[in-house]
């Protein structure tokens, strides 16, 4: 149901336009927590947005922020029970609380600013930026190999 001012077709267009924004991003982050299983994740997280995109709309929370948490929830789920992914990606679910692991993939292994990270997860920059200075306080050695961003040429997955 749209919300009052807002037409059906504005409503999509804007699902649209965020979905477009947003999505290989989103797989790209997937593809590092659980390999081949991210196409699936990711197109359940944007099917249950769909549905509730007119009430996200309407309440207080961002919508990348709603979208994130939802997205982790998705990965989460479509990663268990399946093999982990070669590298020391889900070492750091298990090290980390999730948002200062989000907040590492994203700036350290995918390569993004701080601000972009902050955009794709929903959350101010200063946010982002304390969530990566408490992982790299808490993080254990043997995972330390994490916090160096990747070359040039391997950022682009």
């Amino acid at each position: 149901m749209a919300q009052p001012g807002w037409s059906t077709d504005a409503l999509a267009q804007g699902y649209t336009g965020f979905r477009q924004l947003y999505r290989e991003h989103y797989l790209r982050y997937a593809r590092l927590r659980i390999g081949d299983r991210a196409v699936g994740a990711v197109g359940a997280a944007f099917g249950h947005l769909a549905c509730r995109w007119p009430t996200i709309l309407g309440s207080a929370t961002r919508p990348a922020a709603y979208s994130w948490r939802l997205l982790g929830r998705c990965v989460t789920a479509a990663g268990q029970g399946g093999p982990g992914t070669a590298d020391s990606a889900g070492e750091l679910y298990g090290a980390l609380p999730a948002e200062q692991a989000d907040a590492v993939l994203l700036h350290y292994r995918l390569g993004m600013t701080l601000i972009e990270a902050a955009d794709l997860m929903g959350i101010d920059p200063s946010a982002l930026a304390a969530h990566l200075l408490m992982a790299e306080r808490c993080l254990p050695q043997s995972l330390s190999s994490v916090l160096r961003l990747p070359e040039a040429g391997s950022m682009r997955g």
